[in-house]
């Protein structure tokens, strides 16, 4: 039984495969955010001083960090604690059940695939309106300004950004932290992602509102993703290998050519090499509102995207998360 750390990211995923995010009811990640809006609501409204928007920001990430990372860490240790004392023979067994738990949690391969599906299908229907209200629940940009070969492009973002964001990150982080200080290593820093990433999507909005209180969070989220991102960009070039509708010669190139070439220090490791491998245009000008930002294009390929161009994003999508699983398995292995 020493070895079932090595089949946990398989079957959190298989898990995330068989039934999706549990409903926000259950899911400890909207019981996250949704404490994370109260402690929001109670006092940045009334704090008018930036110095003081940041230091409350801090403050909040603290809280929400010690809640629902430090608490399950602790749950686990009093029950190892148990374990080892009465039945240390089952102790392997209930670290794999628990920790694939919170892996499957934290994850949400299938959650983002079901959105980029839902919108095809209004697509496909020619259904436009109903198109951009489904996408504006993966992006943040004004989707009412945006035509079909905008929204897929969009959708092709999103579906790239989020391969290391809401899955490669956290099995990466999984993966690390049990080769540093084993399963309460591996517990506390895909939970302490899966929190950071979540404070980063709802605070690290560059607006007046949160510029300045969720600048913490979003710093931190650029910090955790560092590494899984430079790692993802691998991963995708391997995908574009293996599927043949892709160039995978021009996702290397234009990859290497424009991954650093976003705001964002994490968000082009991954679009760039999507960008090359399906000879598309991605980013580029948007509007947040109305308010439009002139960012510049990764790609030299075309503007007009076409659900074909989705179709194959969604292969390279897959294939990179076998991949990943593949160095998962391999890295426990050399670690466990």
């Amino acid at each position: 039984m020493e070895n079932l750390i090595l089949f946990i990211p398989i079957t959190a995923y298989i898990l995330d495969t068989i039934f999706g995010e549990p409903s926000a009811k259950f899911h400890p990640v909207c019981w996250l955010g949704n404490t994370a809006l109260n402690l929001e609501q109670k006092k940045l409204p009334a704090i008018q001083n930036h110095i003081r928007q940041f230091l409350y920001g801090i403050f909040c990430t603290s809280s929400i960090v010690l809640l629902f990372a430090l608490l399950p860490l602790l749950v686990f240790c009093v029950i190892k604690k148990y374990f080892l004392y009465y039945l240390l023979e089952w102790y392997e067994v209930f670290a794999f059940i628990f920790a694939s738990i919170v892996l499957y949690l934290c994850i949400a391969p299938k959650s983002l695939v079901q959105h980029i599906e839902a919108i095809q299908k209004e697509l496909a229907q020619n259904n436009i309106p109903e198109a951009q209200i489904k996408l504006s629940y993966i992006v943040g940009r004004n989707t009412k300004k945006m035509n079909e070969n905008d929204m897929i492009r969009a959708s092709i973002e999103s579906l790239s950004e989020n391969s290391f964001d809401s899955t490669l990150a956290g099995f990466f982080w999984f993966c690390l932290g049990y080769a540093l200080f084993s399963y309460e290593g591996a517990i506390f820093f895909v939970l302490l992602h899966r929190a950071i990433n979540t404070l980063d999507a709802m605070w690290g909005k560059k607006n007046e509102k949160y510029f300045y209180f969720g600048k913490f969070p979003a710093r931190f989220d650029d910090v955790l993703n560092f590494l899984p991102a430079r790692l993802c960009f691998y991963f995708i070039l391997l995908a574009c290998f293996c599927i043949k509708d892709c160039d995978y010669k021009n996702a290397c190139a234009i990859g290497k050519k424009y991954r650093s070439k976003h705001a964002s220090p994490n968000s082009a490791w991954a679009e760039a090499p999507y960008a090359g491998a399906l000879n598309l245009k991605l980013a580029g000008p948007v509007y947040y509102g109305d308010f439009f930002c002139d960012y510049p294009y990764l790609g030299e390929g075309s503007l007009k995207a076409t659900q074909k161009h989705l179709e194959t994003a969604l292969k390279i999508f897959y294939a990179s998360i076998f991949i990943c699983l593949i160095f998962c398995t391999i890295f426990l292995f050399l670690v466990a």
